[in-house]
């Protein structure tokens, strides 16, 4: 089949190939020219073993068609085309293309003249970067192939990371570069993969796969390269990065060299990249922890970009600063906002003087343009950090009277906030501000979803981590959690991040917090609504924790409904965290009196339905198992207990329905066997059965 058919077959409205610009291994690549604008794409042909893998690598490929980043080039375009010519199926992608080329090209430049390239340039491009690998690791997207090469020039000299490899048909790179025991760990070369991203690879690759730690390694690789330029030629630096893989002390030697150019602190983060062990590799978010890599960052802030510009025209008009008025209404404080949305001190000022307002009598009530508007405010001045708390505080104040389809509950208003808290990950007044909001909007659907879609969910479990000490953040966090997991999908997220792990290590660490332990076991009884989580939180020890939580916070009603509430999740759901529970024994031959405890519990709570109900609720779910009944029927754990509810709630239908489960439960259990008549075939007791062999 002609390309020009197979293109204009899938509608993608191409007419003509213009020329081949590359013939790999893997891929075939060609410039295309869209009619009626002549616009010009890349477009690539990789070939695959058969349908149903070119099918996967389709569906795979769909993921990366969605990113939309300043600093990130995504596939426009993608399609399955089989050609008869060689009995192939091959996957097509259609890329931007880039006329300045790409960071190869502008290496070649530096290496020709043998040219030293400015580290203030590096920290601009290597914070692009960096940028771009936040993005899509956080949708869980794997470059797998980060080299110069795929890191393409845009029009205004900033970089964009593209040419992402589709899992499926980058297969054979793991595959086919197993470590042989001849060579002792070097690679070898794969029959469909080329040498140009092998250099790149990671070491672990071969026997782990690739992972976000991976692609750090190969962008350790594409720094090495942007501060040897006047060292070595292209060919000599691969080959130097070879030597690193199998002997890291060269890359000691080569230290000493570029040392004389560049930056103590830049070489530290070269080192933390180009680590050898993956374990003890930089990550992402290790890195942003950095000083330096946090103001390469900074210089690069796509949400900034915009701003920037405004800055230098402002400056060449001689814009003048004034500052915020006061006594004058909310509208003139919103102008100013408006007026003054660059300059950091001025939208500081207007946000505090906001907050005074909403403390005031009258309160603050602005309308759509006006949230949407702190919102920007909060976006455009991400930096500083009083400017997002305040703004977190000033949108916090308005959720309690916002109307259910409020612009507040709107992606455009949220995205903020997730922001907000990546970006200031140290820094508790933050967290706590950009918590307590996500909290408050937690309560509406619309928004907990738009929460979830957007990462709020992994910025709470990651709170969490980062600050395990400080027991007011961890107890907004935990409600905030508590709030979002009403969701389903967001149950999936915090599963997938592992996040009961961080609840159990926050409710551990603040047992005698009884916000916390409110907060924390609620938290237990939603996540272990998904199954995923029930074999890490016995791990964890998840029952022996509750019924301690039970123990410290015996005389708080809503810690014991949610904690009993909890273990009844567990057990209903885990034969063993009942036996957990009746058992009283934990890991490492720990004990703690469960069920006692539970029952001395309903002592100081007997006349409270709602506590009631949980125990009740709890003691139905034990009494599922029959091992379980009859050791409780044994004890004397339950009968009277329940007759006595059942005499005070017999009014609450739901007090009445578990307890009278637990009650017929408990009370067969409780029943002699009945005799069995003896069969004709039964012998009489002492007889015994001799076999007889044939």
């Amino acid at each position: 089949m002609d390309y020009n058919e197979a293109i204009y077959e899938k509608n993608i409205k191409i007419s003509m190939i213009k020329e081949q610009i590359g013939q790999g291994a893997q891929a075939t690549v060609f410039i295309v020219e869209r009619q009626p604008d002549k616009q010009k794409f890349v477009l690539k042909k990789c070939e695959c073993f058969d349908e149903s893998e070119a099918n996967k690598a389709f569906k795979e490929a769909t993921n990366l068609k969605d990113l939309q980043h300043v600093y990130v080039s995504g596939y426009k375009e993608f399609f399955v085309l089989w050609e008869k010519q060689d009995s192939s199926v091959y996957i097509c992608i259609l890329m931007d293309y880039f006329p300045k080329g790409n960071l190869e090209s502008v290496l070649s430049k530096y290496r020709e003249k043998k040219e030293v390239i400015d580290e203030e340039q590096i920290k601009q491009w290597l914070g692009q970067i960096l940028e771009a690998l936040m993005y899509v690791h956080k949708k869980k997207i794997i470059h797998r192939d980060i080299r110069p090469s795929n890191i393409y020039v845009q029009d205004d000299d900033t970089l964009a990371v593209g040419d992402f490899g589709v899992d499926t048909v980058m297969g054979d790179a793991v595959t086919c570069t197993r470590a042989s025991e001849g060579l002792k760990g070097e690679f070898v070369r794969p029959p469909r993969f080329s040498f140009a991203s092998l250099n790149y690879m990671a070491p672990e690759v071969a026997q782990c796969g690739y992972s976000e730690i991976s692609d750090i390694w190969s962008l350790g690789c594409v720094l090495f390269e942007l501060v040897t330029t006047n060292l070595y030629s292209s060919q000599e630096a691969v080959a130097k990065l070879q030597e690193i893989r199998k002997d890291p002390c060269v890359l000691d030697e080569v230290f000493e060299e570029i040392s004389k150019n560049f930056s103590d602190s830049l070489i530290s983060v070269l080192s933390c990249m180009l680590k050898k062990n993956h374990t003890q590799r930089a990550t992402t978010s290790s890195l942003l922890n950095m000083e330096y890599v946090k103001k390469c960052v900074e210089m690069s802030d796509s949400t900034q970009l915009e701003k920037r510009k405004r800055l230098k025209s402002a400056s060449t008009a001689k814009t003048e600063i004034r500052p915020c008025p006061r006594n004058q209404g909310v509208m003139k404080v919103l102008e100013y906002l408006a007026n003054m949305v660059d300059y950091e001190s001025c939208v500081r000022e207007a946000l505090s003087y906001l907050m005074e307002l909403s403390r005031s009598d009258d309160g603050l009530n602005l309308d759509p343009r006006g949230k949407k508007l702190v919102a920007m405010a909060m976006k455009n001045n991400m930096t500083d950090s009083q400017v997002q708390i305040s703004g977190c505080n000033v949108l916090n104040s308005l959720v309690m009277s916002a109307e259910p389809n409020d612009v507040l509950f709107s992606a455009e208003v949220i995205a903020v906030i997730p922001l907000a808290m990546e970006y200031h990950k140290n820094d508790v007044d933050v967290q706590l501000a950009a918590a307590s909001l996500l909290m408050a909007l937690a309560a509406n659907s619309e928004a907990g979803q738009v929460i979830g879609h957007l990462g709020g969910v992994q910025d709470i479990l990651a709170a969490l981590k980062n600050h395990t000490k400080d027991a007011k953040l961890c107890s907004v966090c935990l409600n905030a959690l508590w709030g979002l997991t009403v969701y389903g999908n967001n149950v999936r997220i915090a599963s997938d991040e592992k996040g009961i792990t961080e609840v159990c290590n926050v409710l551990r660490e603040h047992i005698n917090s009884s916000e916390v332990a409110e907060a924390g076991s609620a938290s237990v009884l939603a996540l272990s609504l998904d199954e995923e989580n029930l074999e890490l939180i016995c791990e964890l020890d998840g029952v022996g924790l509750l019924i301690s939580t039970i123990d410290t916070h015996g005389k708080n009603a809503k810690v014991v409904k949610n904690a009993c509430l909890a273990l009844a999740s567990l057990v209903e759901s885990n034969e063993e965290s009942a036996y957990r529970v009746l058992a009283n024994e934990g890991p490492n031959k720990t004990h703690i009196a469960g069920v006692p405890i539970i029952m001395s519990t309903y002592e100081l709570h007997k006349d409270n339905a709602e506590v009631v109900e949980s125990i009740v609720t709890l003691l139905m779910e034990l009494a599922d198992y029959d091992d379980v009944r009859a050791e409780m029927v044994h004890l004397n754990i339950g009968p009277n207990l329940l007759s006595e509810i059942f005499k005070r709630f017999k009014e609450n239908v739901d007090i009445m329905g578990p307890c009278e489960k637990a009650l017929e439960r408990l009370q067969a259990a409780s029943k002699p066997p009945a005799p069995r008549t003896p069969s004709p075939d039964m012998k009489p007791a002492g007889t015994q059965q001799v076999a007889v062999e044939a």
